[in-house]
This record gives structure tokens, C-alpha cells and sequence, in this order.
């Protein structure tokens, strides 16, 4: 497992977390995440096999946030 720390912009509440948390769950490899829209991260564990960190920063933008590079 591989776990990625991600700075997010565009959270403004708890909903934004859960819209996030529910998006990477449909990822295939994703096996938890946890988002704090007041420190503007995601922590994601994936499985590198079957996932990637690329996968992961376009499943959250696909959901409508900025991943800062």
C-alpha cells in the first residue's frame, strides 16, 4: 500500500469532504481517504497495483477541486 498527502483547494465544508471521500471510493485501488477541507488535504491509501497517484489527483478534480502540484 502507498499512502499520499494531497493539498486540496475548494473545500469549504464537511460536504466537499464527503463529495471527495465518496468520489475515491469508486476508485479501483483505493482503500481509505480522509479529507479536511479547513487544512485543505486529502490523505489517500491506495494500492499501487491497481491505482496510481495520477488516478487519484484526476478522480478529485474529475469531483470539481484543485490539486496543487
Amino acid at each position: 500500500m502507498e499512502q499520499v498527502e494531497l493539498r486540496v483547494r475548494g473545500m469549504s465544508c464537511m460536504g466537499c469532504e464527503q463529495a471527495i471521500q465518496r468520489a475515491l471510493a469508486r476508485l479501483d485501488g483505493v482503500v481509505r481517504s480522509v479529507a479536511d477541507h479547513r487544512a485543505e488535504q486529502v490523505r489517500v491509501v491506495f494500492d499501487p497495483r491497481r491505482t496510481s497517484e495520477q488516478a487519484v489527483r484526476s478522480c478529485i478534480e474529475r469531483a470539481g477541486y484543485e490539486v496543487s502540484r
